[in-house]
């Protein structure tokens, strides 16, 4: 393994070696771009095996936002750098490279300039959790937006009070958090920072009593162990919950949705922080696809917004321009001849984020046929992958068990592992489809007396998705 020296907080003198590192990983991705290849990555692995402390030496902007959770930092990240680039800052930002240890490093190099010295002094970069303990030492940001932490693949983070215990080492006293009050896992991190501000979404129509799902990442008090009372619950273990034995609870919020109205894709948030002889200011914001992953999304990114200093006012501009959404990558909508063709991005083997989408799913009105082009359809295509398939018995695949839900077509390497999972989930066997590739799940997709298509995907899997879609919508216009 190669030598890699412990984080040091702040920046360090920059030396002939770190100089050396810089020029090449410069020369790298300067013949990246003339071979118009992406490889966003590769600077910062030529730099860090050059000078394995680089990221420690190289200039960082003066104002760094960093997002990192288990679900939601890509969208969230890509929301904020809109925002930012709409109120007319011009951020470093990694939405087209890696969240890792050598991405980080490849957007400050690429941002830095002969010197080493920072040319632009914001930047909005996505994180991955793991590689917090090696990235928020040396860059020490402003900002760090923890969206929420839920078990994740084996192959990737696994249990999240083992992600708790990395990044709560990691964050540095200086760095201000913005958390999520609704999650009590995340929400009493890093008791070392005493800046936190947090966001929150108030009771809503059509909350639970408890937690949601067969399986929680949040069974007990994590800090006695004791029975958590539910005073609501929004989505898995977020809500509003107080331990029956040492009494803790959520923090009192900071900017906190009081109100959603999904028909006219609006919410209203109550900035409790900004409250001033006894009146609490109210800001109504425009959302595009409403869910409540998303509007959880959109107020970690209003929330960095607003600590970063814009106006509220100006951030409702921004967004009522509709310029602000989603990224297609995660959800997209098409409608072909009166027929709804939905794209739900479900992160693969997470048995929360597949939860979530199925649970949007059973939520939209009308007839439907979903197709599941899940990761495993991608370990198909490599025999030398695996993954721990167990994690299909951790989603609530009983949301599909509908009457509503016409037809469910599943393809991959684990189609039958797919098919007794929901057949236990209690799904009719004569709904589920067997299908080769998406091409021809597309041909097999039922579309008499169906209102919507709803294809849940692996967020790696865009080409077959695209290609399912087109598929199915000359389908459609062909019948027409």
């Amino acid at each position: 393994m190669a030598y890699r020296p412990t984080p040091q907080p702040g920046i360090l003198p920059r030396n002939l070696r770190f100089y050396l590192a810089l020029f090449a990983a410069k020369l790298v991705r300067m013949l990246l771009r003339l071979m118009k290849r992406t490889g966003n990555q590769l600077p910062g692995v030529v730099a860090e095996h050059i000078c394995p402390d680089f990221l420690s030496r190289v200039g960082k902007p003066e104002r760094v936002v960093c997002i990192t959770g288990t679900n939601g930092k890509t969208t969230t990240t890509n929301l904020l750098d809109d925002i930012l680039l709409a109120a007319g800052k011009d951020p470093v930002m990694n939405r087209a490279g890696s969240n890792l240890l050598t991405g980080i490093g490849s957007s400050f190099l690429a941002n830095a300039g002969l010197g080493g010295a920072a040319r632009k002094q914001l930047a909005c970069l996505e994180l991955d959790e793991l590689s917090c303990r090696l990235v928020l030492p040396p860059v020490e940001p402003e900002l760090l937006v923890i969206t929420n932490l839920y078990r994740d693949s084996y192959m990737r983070n696994a249990n999240p009070d083992f992600i708790y215990g990395v990044i709560d080492a990691a964050i540095t006293r200086k760095t201000h958090l913005i958390l999520n009050a609704d999650d009590l896992m995340t929400c009493r991190i890093a008791s070392q920072a005493t800046q936190r501000s947090y966001f929150s979404i108030a009771r809503m129509p059509g909350d639970l009593n408890d937690a949601e799902g067969i399986v929680s990442d949040l069974g007990s008090c994590p800090e006695c162990g004791g029975k958590l009372i539910y005073d609501y619950c929004h989505l898995r273990h977020l809500g509003k919950a107080h331990c029956e034995r040492c009494g803790f609870s959520n923090p009192a919020p900071d900017y906190e949705v009081v109100e959603v109205n999904p028909d006219e894709h609006s919410f209203t948030v109550a900035e409790h922080c900004h409250a001033a002889n006894g009146k609490t200011p109210h800001y109504a914001y425009h959302i595009g696809a409403y869910s409540l992953t998303n509007l959880y999304n959109l107020m970690a990114a209003l929330t960095a917004a607003r600590e970063l200093g814009i106006p509220a006012e100006q951030l409702q501009e921004i967004l009522q321009t509709g310029k602000v959404q989603v990224p297609e990558a995660r959800y997209s909508e098409i409608n072909v001849q009166g027929k709804r063709l939905v794209n739900l991005a479900s992160k693969g083997w997470n048995s929360t984020a597949v939860s979530a989408s199925f649970g949007a799913i059973r939520q939209e009105p009308g007839n439907k046929v979903v197709a599941l082009l899940l990761a495993d359809f991608e370990v198909a295509k490599d025999p030398g992958r695996t993954e721990f398939s167990g994690w299909i018995y951790q989603t609530d695949f009983e949301y599909l068990a509908r009457e509503d839900i016409k037809q469910i077509i599943i393809l991959g390497c684990y189609v039958h592992d797919l098919k007794l999972r929901l057949l236990l989930a209690g799904v009719d066997e004569s709904r589920i489809t067997f299908a080769k590739d998406e091409l021809d799940a597309a041909d097999l997709t039922q579309l008499d007396d169906i209102d919507a298509v709803f294809c849940a995907y692996d967020i790696h899997g865009l080409e077959e998705i695209e290609r399912y879609r087109t598929r199915v919508a000359e389908r459609l216009e062909a019948i027409h």
